[in-house]
């Protein structure tokens, strides 16, 4: 049998010093870390984002929303006020969601009007977070039937790691800085085009 030579020898030791390189999958559970909820995301699934929405009812949040599609922020809006500037402002069930990385988000599902109906884009978005309770889903915007596609993960996934948090806990950090108490609040002074 013949021995390596010099540079099959120089091989495997570059690649076993790579392999002590290596971080154990569980590397943050070994040093003692966890993940802070610092920022909750407030949006639809992105188009490539496979996603599961909680089961529980107590991980739902209704609310009156502001949304300013061009700065791309929203707002949680307190309902006397929201009566002064309905006009603005729509109601919302948002559902916590998470993605495959294990970040938490919520979706902001319009509740129907008082026709007790929603329009396609809102209505697929409502059936597709029924659907994401029990399996991986992403959506892609139709603009042909004005709705959202769903699809369904073909792999057998993990089931998601909901953080310890409540859905209180989620909305107070989506929305630090972001809830609407007063008519004199600056974004809605500029929606009224008084400042």
């Amino acid at each position: 049998m013949e021995s390596p030579t010099p540079t099959q020898q120089a091989v495997a030791s570059a690649l076993t010093d790579l392999q002590a390189l290596r971080l154990p999958a569980n590397y943050g559970a070994t040093l003692g870390v966890k993940k802070l909820l610092t920022t909750v995301p407030v949006s639809k699934p992105k188009k490539p984002q496979f996603f599961r929405t909680h089961t529980s009812l107590d991980m739902t949040f209704a609310a009156m929303f502001l949304e300013q599609k061009e700065a791309r922020e929203s707002y949680v809006v307190l309902p006397n006020v929201a009566q002064e500037i309905s006009e603005l402002v729509r109601p919302v069930m948002l559902h916590a969601a998470i993605d495959r990385q294990n970040n938490v988000f919520l979706i902001p599902v319009p509740l129907p009007g008082e026709a007790g109906t929603r329009n396609p884009w809102h209505e697929s978005l409502a059936q597709a977070v029924e659907l994401a309770k029990l399996k991986w889903l992403r959506l892609t915007a139709n603009m042909h039937t004005g709705s959202y596609d769903v699809y369904e993960a073909e792999g057998a996934l993990p089931e998601p790691e909901w953080p310890a948090h409540g859905i209180d806990a989620l909305v107070e950090v989506a929305f630090r800085g972001k809830i609407i108490t007063s008519l004199d609040h600056p974004v809605v002074q500029s929606l009224l085009g008084r400042i």
